[in-house]
C-alpha cells in the first residue's frame, strides 16, 4: 500500500472506527494477498442502516482536520463519494452502503470484507462501470473462483447484476485491450502479464456465457462466435 493511502487510513482512523467502515475494492483483495495491486481509490463498506450522506461529511471532515483538501463529491441513497488531494496525490473515496454476507474479518491493523464479499464487490464493480482497473481486480480471482462463482457473488449484492451486461462488458473490454495502446494500460499501473490475464480472463468468460446461452436454449445463433456443444 501507498504511503498516500496509508496517511487517508491514519486520517479516518475516527470515523472508520465511529461507523464501522470496512476497507473493500482493490485494496481489500490485496490485503488478503489475493492481488499484488491496489488501485488508486479508496472504496469502503458501509453498514445497511448507515445513511452515506452522514459518513461522507464526516469522512470529508476528519480528512480536512488532518490538512488535506477534501470534499463531498456525490451522494446518493446507496453510496457516497469524497474526493481529497495532497502531497501531488488525489484519489476518491468510495462510501457504499452493503448488506454484508460474511462477518468482516482483520488484517493487520485493517478491517476488511470478507474474502467472498470482495469478490462478489469487485466484480459488481466491473458489471456496473466495465473499467480496466475493476476487471484487473476480477483477473486476480480467477485462480479461486469460477465464471459462476463470482456471478452469484456479484448477485448476492445486486439483484439486478445481468449476466447479459456481464457479457458486453467482457466483449467491450476485449476490444479495448486489442485497440489501446500500452500507455494506457500503464497509467492504471498494469504491466504486459496483467493485460495478458485480464484478456485471458475476458475470452474465457465471454465463452463460457455463450456455451451455456446454447445448453440453455437461450443462445444469438446469429453471433458467429457462439460456441459449439460438444
Amino acid at each position: 500500500m501507498s504511503p498516500f493511502h496509508e496517511l487517508l487510513l491514519h486520517a479516518l482512523a475516527a470515523p472508520r472506527a465511529r461507523h464501522d467502515l470496512v476497507l473493500a475494492g482493490s485494496h481489500a483483495l490485496w490485503a488478503h494477498g489475493l492481488s499484488p495491486r491496489t488501485g488508486d481509490d479508496l472504496t469502503f463498506a458501509v453498514a445497511a442502516g448507515t445513511p452515506p450522506a452522514d459518513v461522507a461529511r464526516d469522512v470529508a471532515a476528519a480528512l480536512g482536520e488532518a490538512g488535506l483538501e477534501a470534499e463531498v463529491a456525490e451522494v446518493t441513497e446507496r453510496a457516497g463519494r469524497v474526493s481529497v488531494a495532497a502531497t501531488g496525490r488525489a484519489c476518491e473515496i468510495h462510501l457504499v452502503r452493503e448488506a454484508l454476507q460474511q462477518p468482516p474479518v482483520t488484517c493487520g491493523e485493517l478491517r476488511v470484507v470478507g474474502v467472498e464479499d470482495a469478490a462478489g464487490l469487485v466484480t459488481c464493480s466491473f458489471h456496473d462501470r466495465g473499467l480496466v482497473g475493476d476487471a484487473a481486480d476480477v483477473a486476480a480471482l480467477a485462480g479461486r473462483f469460477s465464471h459462476r462463482d463470482l456471478e452469484r457473488l456479484a448477485r448476492s449484492h445486486d439483484d439486478a447484476f445481468s449476466t447479459a451486461e456481464l457479457l458486453a462488458r467482457l466483449e467491450f473490454l476485449d476490444t479495448c485491450l486489442d485497440a489501446a495502446p500500452d500507455e494506457a494500460f500503464e497509467a492504471h499501473g498494469l504491466d504486459e502479464r496483467t493485460v495478458a490475464a485480464i484478456r485471458d480472463l475476458a475470452r474465457a468468460w465471454v465463452e463460457d456465457i455463450k456455451l451455456r446461452r446454447v445448453e440453455d436454449g437461450d443462445a444469438d445463433y446469429d453471433d458467429p462466435d457462439v460456441p459449439e456443444v460438444d
